[in-house]
């Protein structure tokens, strides 16, 4: 049973009010607007801003209404398709489609630095969007279906039961994932289901203690769970991630949902403390981390747990499969970019290197597909709104090595800092904080260097290398070409801001990048700390990175003695 799409496009007001009139008797509706929505007298509707939509995974709606005009948040928009059921639909309320791209939609405020406004932007990824959306057979939101097709229903599928199998039979950790719609939540409710109720042959169940068997579900949070909870009989009892390790609590098997949303390093200390684990997690990156992080926390599984199993779910049961919503929403936000074969490819022979203008991109669609899976496959924290921001964002610039005209490795970069000296003056005394510009406000106000926000510099939001030619030298190569490219543009210093390893330190020290902050807190993804580094250009870059450095320095010793 397909899923149905509507745009419905005209101004702020009007849109807003076709879709309440349209839809306020209808049960199990999800309205993503900042605008307040009269709700129907049932508690299965729900109206909430966008930046709170992952509070809804897991949850079933028959209808989602996005309100474009609070903002096209791509992040929530990919979120929340994922929670509608087969026969629903999805109702767009925009801006006219002609208009659209130049509105000053309030999601650019995420990304745009300081002093840059909206209407200055040309739109690129909304171009885009509109080219996709109005390829798509559109159906008027009256013509649209508002409840599904009761006929549909969904069931267990082969993939389910195979994965069913696996985790039954596994002595070691599982990792189970999907995209969306895949029912890796109900699987997890079957096992509870099939360990606590009448059970098949299991390891788990060779004592005859099936009854007494203790099962312990962790999420990011309970609602994030609550698909698992509706499939079984014998709910497992729930403890919040970071009670599980403060605590760890005496368990046979542990659940862990959505485990993308949880820093490795937790996962870890749970899968060594709870050997017969099961993460479960989707292997799309909207829910904060996606299939990089599936790489890396797998690359670490057979550093620890070299017999753990892999299971993948591809088979929706939330709604039809060959979804053409579904399929829209991949191309749309670029859910289901895959990496070209590397096969043919020659190591570090034959290598080219070039700059790609956000222009070139919104003409080659091809070439952003390929691109964006180098950053998906490299970066774990690579999200949907990461797509736009590489579209839109000012100041940003893409380099791009080639081999055979096939990209193998991308580096994003961003221009900072060149700001007035009366602002630069309040950021260095803690009075303003302007959007934008990490480095240099945190060479400004962090390590107390008057002016340095006053110098141009480049940071390095993103170098990926294509997994297969890694170890080869080619980031570095890349990395010297945006050296290079930084001097021709005279700015001061080159810079980057990364979640800090031996091996990461390693790469940037090489390229003559020396550490000027260490962040005190622990990313939430990575579970460690953000390290800066700087790579002086100038004479005053020269002077700004020595500077830093004896600051750092002076710190380290300060903390050493406290």
């Amino acid at each position: 049973m397909q899923r149905h799409l509507s745009c419905i496009s005209g101004s702020c007001v009007d849109v807003l009010q076709r879709a309440i009139n349209q839809l306020q008797y209808t049960e199990r509706v999800l309205w993503v607007t900042h605008k307040e929505v009269p709700l129907s007298g049932d508690s299965s509707s729900l109206c909430l801003p966008a930046n709170k939509a992952r509070t809804v995974l897991g949850r079933e709606f028959f209808i989602v209404v996005f309100d474009a005009w609070s903002g096209l948040d791509v992040n929530a928009l990919a979120a929340v398709s994922g929670t509608i059921c087969a026969g629903g639909s999805l109702v767009l309320l925009t801006p006219p489609l002609a208009d659209w791209p130049q509105y000053a939609d309030p999601d650019y405020k995420r990304f745009l630095p300081h002093p840059w406004q909206p209407d200055q932007l040309d739109g690129h990824f909304l171009r885009r969007f509109i080219r996709l959306l109005t390829a798509y057979p559109l159906l008027d939101l009256y013509d649209v279906p508002l409840v599904p097709d009761p006929a549909f229903s969904a069931q267990t599928r082969d993939d389910q039961l195979l994965a069913l199998d696996t985790i039954l039979e596994a002595r070691e950790a599982v990792v189970m994932t999907a995209a969306r719609g895949r029912g890796k939540s109900a699987v997890l409710g079957m096992v509870v289901e099939c360990l606590k109720g009448k059970p098949p042959l299991s390891p788990l169940l060779q004592s005859g203690n099936e009854g007494d068997l203790k099962i312990l579900l962790t999420a990011p949070s309970r609602a994030a769970a609550e698909t698992v909870f509706k499939h079984t009989q014998f709910p497992p009892e729930f403890i919040a991630p970071d009670d599980l390790l403060q605590t760890l609590p005496e368990a046979d098997v542990l659940l862990v949902d959505e485990a993308a949303m949880i820093p490795v390093p937790m996962l870890l200390a749970m899968q060594k403390h709870y050997p017969r684990c099961v993460f479960s997690t989707t292997s799309q990156g909207y829910e904060g981390s996606g299939r990089g992080f599936v790489l890396r926390f797998q690359a670490e599984l057979n550093r620890c747990v070299p017999d753990w199993k892999n299971v993948r779910l591809n088979t929706p049961i939330r709604w039809s499969e060959g979804d053409q919503l579904e399929s829209l929403l991949n191309q749309l936000l670029l859910l289901d970019v895959e990496l070209a074969s590397c096969d043919s490819l020659q190591g570090s022979e034959n290598v080219s290197y070039r700059m790609i203008s956000q222009q070139a991109l919104l003409e080659d669609e091809a070439l952003l597909r390929q691109l964006f899976a180098l950053l998906v496959n490299a970066h774990y924290q690579t999200r949907p709104s990461d797509l736009r921001q590489m579209l839109d964002a000012p100041q940003l610039t893409i380099h791009v090595l080639e081999q055979n005209k096939q990209p193998i490795a991308v580096a994003l970069l961003t221009g900072e800092g060149g700001l007035d000296a009366d602002l630069v003056a309040e950021i260095h005394a803690g009075k303003r904080r302007p959007h934008g510009h990490l480095l240099a406000q945190s060479l400004t106000f962090h390590a107390g260097i008057e002016g340095a926000a006053c110098l141009y510099g480049e940071r390095v939001m993103r170098i990926a290398v294509h997994p297969g030619l890694q170890g080869q030298g080619l980031g570095s190569d890349l990395l010297n070409h945006v050296i290079e490219y930084a001097q021709k543009q005279q700015v001061d210093y080159v810079g980057v801001s990364y979640a800090v390893s031996p091996e990461l330190l390693s790469f940037w020290q090489r390229a003559g990048f020396v550490s000027v902050r260490l962040g005190f807190r622990k990313d939430k993804a990575s579970g460690a700390r953000s390290l800066m580094q700087v790579c002086g250009l100038s004479d005053a870059g020269l002077n700004l990175s020595r500077q830093a450095v004896q600051k750092f320095e002076k710190s380290k010793a300060a903390d050493r003695n406290i």
